[in-house]
């Protein structure tokens, strides 16, 4: 473990979101911010790593909910059939089967951060699986449309189809599930910080790109 409390990494989640809203935010700082999406949500996801020590069945619930959601990706992304019909950019950085590899790494992150968060409002199981699925796809609903504004993906109808929403609604569940026997380990105020500050990041990007 680095760092000693949270404070250090809360800030760091903080600025770095702050000072990518602004690079995003005008046409000239845009296309290098861009660059570094994939390097920020890298860092992002590193911080869950070096804020404590996890037993050993957290990182297995990492590497199932990694994989998982690169192979759903791959499989959406091949035939269409699972978030409708998309294809990835090149934003993103490097891309395995046509699908970036931070995206597997953003399913994970949301997963913590939205559960962390949950686990802050229930006690009980059950209300924090559902509680945190139903907060993964109310961050998606707010991130699709500065995702597809900047080029992260591309939907081949017009808007958003609502197959989307519920696949991610089942995917979600599935993963919150996955994690639940190892996430009592989860900071909560470090992961609502993670995840406070991308849904604000998003809203706030919306606005202003449109």
């Amino acid at each position: 473990m680095i760092f000693r409390n949270y404070n250090i990494p809360v800030y760091i989640i903080l600025v770095t979101h702050l000072f990518g809203l602004i690079g995003l935010s005008f046409d000239y700082t845009r296309e290098f911010f861009l660059i570094l999406t994939p390097y920020h949500l890298l860092l992002t996801s590193s911080l869950i790593f070096l804020v404590k020590f996890y037993k050993l069945r957290f990182y297995f619930s990492f590497l199932i909910i990694f994989s998982l959601g690169f192979f759903i990706e791959a499989l959406g992304v091949e035939y269409d059939f699972i978030f409708g019909s998309y294809q990835y950019g090149d934003v993103l950085g490097f891309k395995y089967m046509n699908v970036p590899l931070i995206i597997a790494l953003n399913w994970f992150l949301l997963v913590f951060s939205s559960r962390g968060l949950a686990n802050s409002f229930f006690s009980n199981p059950i209300f924090q699986i559902f509680c945190a699925t139903i907060l993964m796809v109310l961050l998606d609903f707010f991130i699709e449309p500065v995702a597809i504004n900047l080029g992260f993906w591309y939907w081949q109808s017009i808007d958003v189809p609502l197959l989307n929403y519920i696949m991610w609604f089942i995917i979600s569940l599935i993963m919150q599930i996955i994690i639940s026997k190892s996430s009592g380990s989860i900071p909560n105020r470090f992961a609502a910080s993670i995840y406070f500050s991308q849904l604000l990041f998003f809203i706030i990007l919306s606005n202003l790109l449109n």
